[in-house]
């Protein structure tokens, strides 16, 4: 009897097995997607137009004056255009007054962004002024996306406390509607805010207070007074150099420009990169020389900023342009360039690479600096004017704004429709008449400049020769010189 009852009750759970069994295990869920890497370099290819949105400090046409020198030199070959889109006194709703004149017209490919520095209102954070810049800054980005342009956000640049302190002594004039308590640290709290906009926005980010702020904090453990921001908010050229560093730096594009020569193989002198280095010949062991294909120029800029180039070792990481040879015998030779010589060096400095963007006596580094002095003449002569006639564009906007609501009212239209009737038909009369055909003349020198340069960046092969010298007369140097420090005004 027990075992009937057993065997049955094992035929039912047979039975009703089918519906028990457990559903298929749902699939786990996948892995959130990794954001795409930020693409490396600017990637700019013929036609690609590029325009710096800013306020005064753009304005200064000193950044993006060395930023256009780099590019300029970096893809001689590459027409890229180039917008200084800066206006002293800035404000990220000003930029977005003046978007469909001066901004939307250029179509840019790639749009870099600098505001921050007046829109905190040089005081301790307020949210209610917080809040209008990232309301202004939001909606220029929204602008920006709307052109399908690729989009660089850079943070504020740093507010020297000290260096104002400094000056405000000496002239308490220039305090005049500041009362900056803590205003560097409002700037890095507007800059991380625009790192995060960035970030969802799928924007790159560009750091330039952190560089600003860890140089002077450096340089002030040599010299008490330095500071690259002599008025505690424009950076003077050396700090704008820096600013360009980073902006090419944060972004991928910086690198060398050569780094090839020759090497003693089976009792022979070959090429070590056959495609940028040909002709070589010379005496094995003992000297030689080759033609070298240069592709591009070093990045070599105005005088005014040789501080800011050596803190950022701009050279060095930036536009290296080293020459090799690896099988000289023990000894000190001349390397020469187009029969120029250009520093003596033993065997093995030249085995390692012999370095030489920085020396003056290269005929690449000549001929950079001649790019880089058309191109401060073209940004002094036809770029500075153009945004100072911008920002009589602001100011007369603003007037015919203001006067809209003071003029008195045309018969039959109340007073506040005709003032705004009459300010404006003045404002768009002076912009058809004045502003258009000024800045169509401005751009036109600029033209005109920009061919030169280009001409001018034509790289060239050169002829290198190692030949044997005299030691130095001196120890080559092992580090660079110590910079002397700037002092606040």
């Amino acid at each position: 009897m027990r075992l009937t009852l057993a065997l049955c009750a094992l035929l039912g759970m047979a039975l009703v097995a089918p519906a028990q069994e457990k559903k298929p295990a749902a699939p786990a869920p996948k892995p959130a997607a990794k954001p795409a890497p930020a693409p490396k370099g600017w990637g700019l290819k013929d036609g690609d137009r590029v325009i710096f949105i800013g306020d005064s400090i753009t304005h200064q046409c000193l950044y993006t004056q060395y930023v256009e020198d780099y590019f300029f030199t970096r893809y001689p070959s590459v027409n890229i255009k180039f917008r200084n889109a800066g206006i002293s006194g800035d404000r990220a709703q000003d930029a977005l007054d003046r978007f469909d004149d001066d901004i939307a017209p250029f179509k840019p490919t790639v749009a870099t962004v600098l505001l921050g520095m007046n829109d905190g209102s040089y005081r301790d954070f307020d949210p209610a002024i917080f809040k209008t810049y990232a309301d202004g800054m939001t909606k220029l980005c929204d602008r920006l996306d709307a052109l399908k342009c690729r989009v660089i956000l850079m943070s504020p640049t740093m507010f020297d406390h000290q260096a104002f302190e400094q000056m405000v002594a000496k002239d308490p004039a220039k305090s005049k509607n500041k009362d900056p308590q803590n205003y560097n640290g409002v700037l890095a709290y507007y800059g991380k805010w625009v790192q995060e906009t960035a970030r969802k926005r799928g924007y790159s980010f560009v750091d330039l207070y952190g560089p600003l702020n860890t140089l002077t904090t450096q340089g002030r453990r040599e010299d008490p007074n330095f500071t690259l921001i002599a008025d505690a908010i424009h950076p003077g050229p050396d700090g704008q150099l820096i600013m360009a560093y980073e902006l090419l730096k944060q972004t991928g594009e910086l690198g060398g420009i050569f780094g090839s020569g020759a090497k003693l193989a089976d009792g022979q002198w070959k090429a070590i990169n056959p495609g940028l280095v040909t002709d070589v010949k010379g005496e094995p062991g003992k000297s030689v020389s080759y033609t070298a294909t240069i592709k591009s120029l070093p990045w070599i800029v105005p005088a005014e900023a040789a501080l800011g180039y050596k803190l950022s070792r701009a050279g060095h990481t930036g536009t290296q342009e080293s020459h090799i040879v690896v099988g000289l015998n023990a000894g000190y030779y001349s390397l020469r360039i187009n029969g120029q010589d250009v520093g003596r060096f033993d065997e093995r400095g030249l085995a390692v690479h012999a370095e030489i963007e920085e020396n003056p006596n290269s005929p690449t580094h000549q001929q950079a600096l001649k790019v880089a002095e058309l191109n401060k003449q073209r940004n002094a002569e036809a770029i500075n004017p153009l945004r100072g006639l911008y920002g009589q564009r602001k100011g007369k906007l603003r007037a015919a704004r203001e006067a809209a609501n003071q003029a008195p009212a045309k018969e039959g239209q109340p007073a506040a429709a005709a003032g705004k009737v009459n300010s404006m038909e003045a404002f768009n009369a002076w912009r058809e008449n004045e502003l258009k055909p000024k800045e169509a003349e401005l751009l036109k020198k600029a033209e005109a400049f920009e061919a030169q340069i280009r001409q001018a960046a034509q790289p060239q092969p050169v002829k290198v020769e190692d030949i044997p010298a005299a030691a130095p007369a001196k120890p080559m140097p092992k580090a660079a010189a110590k910079p002397t420090a700037k002092k606040a005004a």
